[in-house]
């Protein structure tokens, strides 16, 4: 992060941050507009200063910044951002050199650090002295962009330049022809204004959303995922169509959750059910596992008044705030949304009924509580997948699992691999079963680990463990049993049983 404390001074925080951990179950991942920043690679935050820095601040209609923002002010720690935008143009505006020394180039072009119209009319000054007390030529150089803190490079060498100015969050300077020829001295300084032009912004359609959908199941870290510009950008069967193939990436993996919101264009109760009705209806109650709805929207401040937001990254906060108090194993329900100061539409008790039986978590206002989570279902109506507390779980012991089993894929099949494994996974459950998370009296009525002649007879391919699973969570009652299977030729796949 660079902040401008004087002029002439540029000032470079380096967060300290933190090693991933695959183990987390607070991580969130959300996927949407932003005014700026990169669009092919998912950006690690810690907090909402690193957000500012990596895409700026919130501007315009989109709702994930809002949504990123509601995620850290409810408790939420760590999220991987990523981007997504229509074909875009990037702005820039050209710069001769002429005459001045030193310089790589004798022209070059100043273009924003991203695409978008976010850099339209950015202003760059650039002043350049032949010499100085220290003897050689320097550069400085300061730009403004309308909505952003200017940031000011001073004393550059001219033929480092391109080099510095790498460190920008806004600009890049691009050389565009060769170095100059040798002549007669230039002048003893120079400036030059430049304004950015050329920028501009579309919608991004249904394969930017399905490409940052593959891009966001390539990080092991997320647990909580969430697309609060979704509903805007994709409408009817686009949109669903597009929630599905994201579900059928997520399922696989069994270690995240999808937080969806109804599309803002379905203002009525009926239409809302009737969405939620449309992937229910397919009957796949695995695949609607992986996913909650939470509505209806909230109204947050902006600082110019408030606006409506999706619900889904307060919530995604709530979650995080709560699996560090309580842990992943507990339902987000009846905890309180901070960062909010009323709900976009109030709906009376019937009409909350039909949400709740339509399989919509709602967010309610209680008298003397203020704002809530009302809910923790997801959209499954199978009873042994629809408690998001059974799910959330579930996300956890395979992510101890694959921790705990990663190492060993290449193994050979023997007593002794077999042995460490039950060992290793034991382990992993007994912090589980001390936490509160599963049910009974005793480890052996909670879980049970079998890897033995029984599901690895003489005959099995020896490249290929196979260990099974059984636990019993706290609430529900129901068994779930996990299938973990080692192989040399496909490395390590969990699976759900």
């Amino acid at each position: 992060m660079t902040s401008d404390l004087l002029p002439g001074v540029t000032l470079t925080f380096v967060p300290h941050g933190s090693d991933e951990e695959p183990l987390r179950t607070d991580v969130a991942a959300f996927i949407g507009r932003f005014r700026r920043g990169p669009m092919d690679t998912p950006v690690r935050v810690e907090s909402w200063n690193d957000v500012l820095g990596a895409f700026g601040p919130p501007d315009g209609p989109s709702a994930t910044p809002y949504a990123v923002r509601g995620f850290f002010e409810n408790g939420g720690r760590t999220a991987w951002v990523l981007r997504v935008a229509g074909p875009a143009g990037t702005a820039s505006a050209p710069w001769t050199v002429g005459r001045a020394g030193g310089f790589s180039a004798e022209r070059y072009r100043a273009v924003a650090s991203s695409p978008g119209a976010w850099a339209n009319g950015a202003r760059v000054t650039i002043r350049y002295r032949s010499s100085t007390v220290a003897g050689p030529p320097t550069v400085g150089v300061r730009v403004m962009v309308p909505g952003e803190p200017p940031e000011t490079f001073p004393g550059l060498p001219p033929g480092e330049v391109v080099d510095r100015l790498a460190a920008s969050r806004l600009i890049r300077l691009v050389p565009d022809g060769t170095a100059p020829p040798p002549g007669e001295p230039g002048p003893i300084s120079r400036s030059w204004e430049l304004t950015l032009g050329g920028g501009t912004d579309t919608p991004p359609g249904r394969d930017a959303y399905a490409d940052a959908v593959t891009r966001q199941a390539e990080l092991p870290e997320p647990a909580l995922l969430a697309l609060p510009d979704l509903g805007t950008d994709l409408t009817g069967g686009t949109h669903t169509e597009l929630v599905l193939e994201l579900l059928r990436t997520v399922h696989p993996l069994a270690d995240r959750l999808v937080v969806l919101d109804v599309p803002p264009t379905l203002t009525s109760v009926d239409a809302a059910v009737a969405w939620a009705g449309s992937f229910t209806a397919a009957g796949d109650h695995e695949l609607l596992a992986t996913a909650a709805v939470y509505h209806p929207p909230l109204r947050t401040p902006d600082g110019r008044g408030t606006r409506t937001v999706p619900a889904s990254g307060h919530v995604l906060g709530v979650i995080a705030r709560l699996d560090a108090e309580r842990g992943a194993h507990h339902t987000p329900a009846n905890a309180v949304i901070l960062e909010a100061v009323d709900l976009a539409v109030a709906f009376p008790e019937p009409q909350q009924v039909r949400l709740f039986d339509a399989g919509i978590n709602l967010v309610r206002c209680t008298r003397g509580r203020g704002l809530m989570v009302w809910g923790g279902r997801t959209l499954s109506t199978d009873p042994r997948t629809r408690h998001i507390a059974h799910r959330r779980l579930t996300h956890l012991l395979v992510r101890a699992i694959r921790r705990v089993a990663s190492p060993l894929v290449f193994d050979v099949n023997s007593p002794e691999l077999r042995l460490t494994l039950v060992r290793a996974l034991t382990s992993v459950l007994l912090s589980a079963f001390r936490a509160g998370a599963l049910a009974g009296a005793r480890p052996e009525q909670a879980f049970r680990v079998v890897c033995d002649d029984t599901n690895n007879p003489p005959e099995q391919d020896p490249a290929r463990v196979v260990c099974e699973i059984d636990v019993a969570p706290a609430a529900p009652m129901e068994f779930i049993r996990l299938r973990l299977v080692l192989g040399q030729d496909r490395g390590l796949e969990v699976i759900e049983a």
